[in-house]
């Protein structure tokens, strides 16, 4: 098959064009820069968010995966781009005959206070699921992303922050998973809404020690108020230094929300590692 994916040099993008390419398929790639050189069995088409009035040629496509997004600290209207793009990529795949993947988040819900959570939010609710497929993805845990920052973060302090105690729900999946569902989902042409994370629910607190314990050493844990931490990372970011968290990402744990998700995971028929297990697994 050939598969296009939004985003292909992004962390979950980049994760699933080598499954793919290891599976014997073929890669459309649309994304901003054309890599050089392009990667045996990948093709290329400049593609952005921010272009809702170009179509894409999906000529020989058999499922496009949105893995896309627009982060509100690099665009004003984020929310704008973000949700017409992503209708105009899914009201062309339903034109075309193409399957159209779409990877949300569990931060996304009707409480959600991060802007990255609000639009996933209104784009599950925009979106015909028995004619796409919408997989909302816990903590992915992987080379990249807030997780991997996290895990640098503890690494290399001689203390975890936590914030408000590190009380905030998390239900993690391994990026290994998450491709291979993806995939597994193209093949069967599976439609529908599912929540793909382990089904048992664990703290950031429990992500930290987890970390730690990987890293050899012994937890040594400070907890800090939201309004403090989001005082220092306003400083921080006016100062422009690194930090692995950011308003946004602050937002999205401040309103975590667990999920009876045994359900979708028999459906989809996978039982995602656990916790400790995923962090061995990098």
């Amino acid at each position: 098959m050939r598969i296009a994916i939004t985003g292909s040099n992004g962390f979950i993008g980049s994760e699933l064009v080598k499954y793919l390419l290891s599976s014997g398929h073929e890669v459309l790639l649309l994304q901003r820069k054309k890599p050089d050189p392009l990667p045996a069995g990948t093709f290329y088409q400049r593609y952005d968010l921010n272009w809702p009035e170009k179509a894409l040629d999906l000529e020989g496509v058999d499922a496009l995966v949105h893995a896309a997004f627009m982060p509100v600290d690099i665009a004003k209207n984020a929310g704008y781009i973000n949700i017409q793009g992503t209708l105009q990529l899914y009201n062309l795949c339903l034109a075309s005959g193409v399957q159209f993947v779409f990877l949300s988040s569990m931060s996304a819900h009707k409480h959600a206070l991060s802007e990255y959570g609000k639009h996933k939010f209104k784009l599950e609710k925009k979106l015909d699921s028995s004619k796409c497929l919408i997989l909302r993805l816990g903590l992915v845990i992987g080379n990249d992303g807030l997780f991997k920052r996290i895990y640098n973060s503890v690494q290399k302090l001689p203390f975890a922050v936590l914030i408000a105690g590190g009380k905030q729900p998390i239900q993690p999946v391994y990026i290994g998973d998450v491709v291979k569902v993806i995939a597994d989902s193209i093949a069967l042409k599976r439609f529908g809404k599912f929540t793909l994370a382990d089904s048992e629910v664990y703290s950031i607190r429990d992500l930290s020690a987890a970390i730690a314990e990987k890293a050899g050493k012994k937890p040594v844990f400070i907890s800090f108020p939201y309004w403090l931490v989001s005082l220092g990372i306003s400083t921080i970011q006016l100062l422009r230094l690194p930090f692995p968290v950011s308003k946004e990402n602050l937002l999205g744990l401040k309103q975590l929300e667990a999920e009876d998700n045994s359900a979708d995971l028999e459906k989809l028929g996978i039982h995602p590692l656990d916790l400790k297990s995923s962090i061995e697994r990098l």
